[in-house]
């Protein structure tokens, strides 16, 4: 956790670099990122105020998700981190 913010430019730049064209055709979808157990909710404080609770088509989650944009080559053009925020 110390290292995160002295690493999330230099990621942020990376990616920036490894997007693509925009080639009119493009392709969303999300992943959920669970940073603990259903269980453990109240007794998590790394991302406390940060990260929410979420619900997907599989259940529900405790933690972030992530958006990824694709064109029709499959490469990268845009991506998103939100909290949870269940439906």
């Amino acid at each position: 956790m110390e290292l995160i913010p002295s690493t999330v430019l230099p990621l942020c730049a990376y990616l920036r670099h490894c997007f693509g064209p925009c080639t009119g055709i493009s392709f969303m979808d999300s992943t959920p990122l669970a940073v603990c157990h259903n269980r453990r909710i109240a007794q998590h404080k790394v991302f406390a105020g940060v990260a929410t609770r979420g619900k997907t088509s599989v259940g529900w989650f405790f933690g972030f998700q992530l958006h990824l944009v694709f064109n029709d080559r499959g490469e990268l053009l845009n991506i998103a981190l939100t909290p949870g925020q269940g439906r």
